[in-house]
């Protein structure tokens, strides 16, 4: 259609099949094969794989075809872990998220968000299901580009490019959404595993953007918890700014948002397991 748009003066509308038709054909030819997407309450989208030159890569991932799906949307929480090999599990789910550009308040009340999302019975917390694929639920969610500023394109082999957190911006993510990213287990791996490999400067920057104390003081706690030293003067500086200035009253946060935990880390004003 781009084609036919941009040479409207040259050609006749005859000249080109409609894409029904060259969807049939290649079919025929072999070229072009149905996903296999299961429905969930409602008809499951239509999907292709063009083949080509790439038959030799006949395996699909769930991840290339939820970026096919959703072309300009954002792969994250537990299917990035495992992309990344943050964790040795294998992912029931999957999440594309859209981005949206709104301000947020300047006091974040995630008690209030997550009373508001327990309250609404008829939402799923996961996410909107949008289909089934090889066993896996692929979700669809909506997040606060504010909050997610670490954003990158990964070559994903000979066919396409997945658009991803960054690893910083997907361990902020077990903090802020544990349950998306596949519950505490999940996330102590994944930190276990990330900070072997993680550019702290860039988690600094991260944090400076968001410029929410919450997220630096589950940042510092973890870092306690996990008695790793993250080697940055910059993240170090950044996390200790935050400390100093928490006093008596403080309000206690959980070191994983939305679960709780009896211990208190004291110069964090966080609760541990």
């Amino acid at each position: 259609m781009k084609v036919i748009k941009a040479n409207a003066s040259e050609l006749k509308a005859s000249v080109f099949a409609t894409a029904e038709e060259v969807i049939h054909s290649l079919l025929e030819m072999g070229w072009l094969k149905t996903i296999p997407l299961e429905s969930v309450g409602q008809d499951a989208p239509v999907m292709y794989f063009l083949e080509m030159e790439a038959r030799e890569g006949g395996m699909i991932d769930p991840l290339e075809v939820l970026q096919g799906y959703f072309p300009e949307g954002v792969l994250c929480y537990f299917g990035v872990l495992s992309y990344l090999e943050l964790t040795t599990q294998t992912p029931p789910f999957f999440h594309m998220a859209s981005m949206y550009k709104s301000p947020l308040p300047q006091e974040w009340k995630e008690t209030t968000i997550h009373r508001a999302e327990r309250e609404s019975h008829d939402r799923n917390p996961l996410g909107q299901e949008i289909f089934h694929f090889e066993g896996a639920v692929c979700y669809k969610t909506r997040r606060n580009a504010a909050l997610v500023p670490g954003i990158h394109l990964r070559n994903f082999g000979p066919r396409a490019y997945l658009r991803m957190t960054t690893l910083e911006q997907a361990l902020l993510d077990t903090l802020i959404y544990p349950m998306q990213c596949g519950g505490q287990s999940v996330v102590f791996e994944a930190w276990e595993r990330g900070i072997e490999l993680w550019n702290p400067d860039r988690m600094a920057d991260y944090l400076l953007g968001i410029n929410r104390h919450s997220f630096d003081r589950r940042v510092g706690a973890m870092l306690e918890v996990l008695g790793s030293h993250n080697g940055s003067s910059k993240l170090t500086d950044r996390l200790e700014g935050v400390r100093r200035k928490l006093d008596s009253s403080s309000c206690d946060i959980c070191l994983l948002n939305g679960m709780s935990y009896p211990l208190l880390n004291e110069s964090w004003k966080v609760r541990i397991p």
